[in-house]
This record gives C-alpha cells, structure tokens and sequence, in this order.
C-alpha cells in the first residue's frame, strides 16, 4: 500500500510541476493537518457522543435483549453448534455490533472464536465451519446505527447526515443475506470429510 501512495504522491508531484501548479499543490499539502484536526475533532466527539448513547443501549439491556432475541437465528445458521458459551458470545457480539458498540463487541467476539476454536474438530490452522460463518456476520453484519458514517458525513457538512440510515440497514441486510448464502453455496467439500 505504501508503493501505491508514493507512487500517487509522485505522479502529482510530476504533474504538479510540468503544468505549473507547484504552489497549488503546496496549499494543498499544507492545508492537511488543519484539514485532518477539524476532521478528527467532529469525529471524535461524535464517536464519543454514540458510544456514551449505546452504552446506555448496554446498560439497560437493550443489547442484552437483541443477542437473547438472535439466538435462534444462531440456531439456523449454525445447525452444528451446540456449545451454549459459544453461541452466547457469537449473539453478544453481533447484537452489539448492531449498534455500533465495538468497545463491546470486540471481546465478546474474541471469546467467541476462542471458543470455538476449543471445540473445533478441524486440524490446527485449518477455520470450522462455524468460524467462517461468524466471520462473515461479523463482517458483513446488519448495522442499525452506522454512527462512524454519521459523524464523517457530518464533519463534512452534510445537513442530513443520518438520512441514509434506512439505505444503511437494507444495504448491511443484504450484505449479510448474500454473505450467508455465499458462505453455505461455497463450503469448501474437503470440509465435510472431517
């Protein structure tokens, strides 16, 4: 990634100085840390303010309810898992990425492959098939508040920079819906030997 930047940096350089923009592109350059702390601050506040929101969400049980309320869902994406502790951490962590609580989600989702990889029958470097479904609703999971989006469009002007929330929540259902589909449609055979 490195090599593509330099590469970026230096054709802009080249171009910058064969059509006479070399002061342009000083401006811009120097512009990047005011531009890159106005960025951060609205960010960072408004990251600070939706984690202080949904740990509220947390605190009186919302997001207890929602990974209660998944569970059976577990059930059917994951007919093999019979392990309680794992499908208990599996719907804590994807209730809480729902809302946007990546303080929460993420050690309930270690835990959860933790434990999965203690009940795993695959051999060793070798993802169960409950790993790689996890991974994708972990990745390609439904997002009810996407608040980092929020607060980017908002730090760049935007006047309604929660009014693609409803496109947010059926884009993120459908890249979960399509993830699952891909997932069971491309299981490796090998795996099924095991």
């Amino acid at each position: 990634m490195g090599k593509i930047w330099g590469g970026i940096i230096f054709i802009a350089s080249i171009y910058a100085i064969f059509t006479g923009r070399v002061e342009l592109l000083l401006d811009g350059i120097l512009a990047i840390p005011d531009d890159s702390f106005a960025f951060l601050i609205v960010v960072i506040s408004s990251t600070v303010f939706w984690t202080g929101f949904m740990y509220i969400f947390k605190e009186v049980g919302i997001v207890d309810f929602i990974s209660l309320a998944i569970k059976p869902l577990f059930r059917k994406i994951m007919p093999n898992l019979k392990d309680e502790e794992a499908i208990d951490y599996l719907a804590m962590n994807i209730a809480a990425n729902m809302f946007g609580l990546g303080f929460a989600a993420t050690p309930s989702g270690l835990k959860g492959i933790k434990r999965l990889k203690e009940i795993s029958t695959m051999p060793e470097g070798v993802a169960s098939d409950e790993m790689i479904t996890f991974l994708v609703l972990n990745t390609a999971g439904v997002t009810l508040i996407p608040t980092t989006v929020i607060s980017i469009r908002k730090s760049f002007g935007s006047k309604t920079p929660t009014d693609f929330v409803l496109f947010a929540i059926i884009s993120t259902l459908c890249a979960c819906i399509f993830g699952l589909l891909a997932d069971k449609i491309l299981r490796r055979p090998y795996l099924d030997d095991h």
